[in-house]
């Protein structure tokens, strides 16, 4: 029998080697690869680049957005528990006002601009200027195409601030009211690196179940990690046709599996094998996959089923990854072999607890089942020299208590079937 340990111990410096850094350091659909001068570079350090874009966009107003006045009218439905908030900032002059949105988005866009030409603290003080204007823009003028563009560039300011929860929050807030905006790419590749260094953080660092966060801009203010998954998840459902889906999925898959949970991270690898059929993915997605379901099989005495589908996934390997397959040729088939090995563990488990019963066909029946699919393991010899022993032995065991069986009526539905089990060779429907 193949160790298991030994082939945990290989996979997981597969794992932590060319798996990671593939996915990390630029692999998959992000365009996120480093240059040479910054692989080596700390991921912090990465994550505040320049921004990616030279300038502030202008919203693309249309005509209808420049004649669109806001109603001033109080109406019933602002009265409702949903509506008392805008209701309030109506009352008080803080409701809906396009001039001021306005004026408020040219300076920001100012305060922006003058960000992209310092350095420093001068940077971060510009930058924080600007995200606190987009953001009054946005509640300003809500419904329209400059709402869109302040929520973006509000979390891009935070993004090169180093706020990432808060960029977070602004990006969800632009993709909940506009899910087909024109910055979901860039959208999606900063979730991503925000995501991916949460993970590292916590897998440098930990995390402990009761910590609190109340200093730490960089991290949500507790379950960082929970937080980390729950974006990559989130990029899998916001976009589920864009760039990043499968290189999230694949993400969100091994920071399950390096934190233990083989099951969740056996249904992301599952979601990106069936889901995203043309990713470049698709080997790693089977390979990690083929030893999530292996940690994930609880023994014997539980459902086989996750056996199956990992012997269905080293066939699909072969089959479909012959070049990736010879790389890995040693590791898949010494894990085949242990699924062969477990099969027939499985099965003989199964007739040996019906010959402790005395259910010698049952028995018998489970032990012909190794001896015709798994001949080559340990448990073919074992199961053939078991038959041989129990053949002519009853095939049930006696009925105990005959009288109370006796006492049963005969119109009675149960007396036919437990008078028909005590007769050999009786199959009961």
């Amino acid at each position: 029998m193949p160790q298991t340990m030994m082939q945990h111990n290989f996979f997981r410096w597969q794992l932590c080697g060319w798996t990671t850094w593939f996915l990390l350091a630029g692999g998959g659909c992000a365009t996120l690869t480093p240059s040479s001068a910054t692989a080596q570079r700390d991921p912090a350090e990465l994550l505040s680049t320049s921004p990616s874009r030279t300038d502030v966009q202008r919203a693309s107003y249309s005509e209808a957005d420049d004649k669109k006045k806001p109603d001033d009218s109080l109406k019933l439905e602002d009265f409702s528990p949903d509506n008392l908030g805008k209701t309030a900032k109506k009352l008080t002059g803080y409701g809906p006002n396009r001039d001021i949105a306005y004026k408020f988005f040219r300076e920001a866009e100012e305060a922006y601009r003058r960000a992209m030409s310092q350095q420093g603290a001068e940077r971060t003080a510009s930058f924080l200027e600007a995200q606190q204007k987009f953001v009054a823009a946005a509640d300003r003028y809500p419904d329209s195409a400059l709402e869109q563009d302040a929520w973006f560039y509000a979390g891009e300011c935070a993004f090169f601030t180093d706020q990432y929860p808060k960029a977070n929050e602004f990006f969800e807030k632009l993709i909940k009211g506009y899910p087909n905006n024109r910055h979901m790419d860039v959208v999606d590749q900063r979730r991503f690196v925000i995501a991916r260094w949460w993970v590292e953080k916590t897998d440098k660092q930990g995390e402990s179940f009761w910590a609190i966060n109340l200093f730490d801009k960089t991290r949500p203010w507790r379950d960082t990690r929970g937080n980390a998954l729950r974006v990559f998840d989130k990029i899998r459902i916001d976009d589920p046709t864009g760039r990043l889906a499968d290189d999230a999925t694949l993400a969100a898959g091994n920071a399950k599996f390096s934190e233990g949970d083989y099951l969740r991270a056996d249904d992301f690898y599952e979601d990106l094998r069936n889901n995203f059929p043309t990713s470049e993915h698709q080997f790693m997605a089977h390979f990690l996959g083929l030893k999530a379901k292996l940690l994930s099989y609880r023994g014997s005495e539980y459902t086989g089923t996750d056996l199956e589908e990992a012997d269905k996934i080293v066939k699909q390997i072969r089959r479909q990854f012959p070049d990736d397959y010879g790389r890995e040729r040693e590791f898949i088939d010494r894990t085949a072999a242990e699924i062969r090995y477990k099969q027939a563990e499985r099965e003989w488990d199964r007739g040996y607890y019906y010959d402790f019963r005395g259910e010698y066909r049952a028995a018998a029946s489970h032990y012909a089942t190794v001896v015709s699919k798994f001949a080559d393991t340990p448990f073919g010899d074992r199961a053939r020299k078991r038959i041989g022993e129990i053949e002519g032995l009853p095939p049930v065991p006696p009925q105990k208590l005959q009288w109370l069986v006796d006492l049963l009526p005969e119109s009675d539905d149960i007396k036919p079937l437990v008078t028909a089990a005590a007769r050999p060779g009786t199959v009961v429907r």
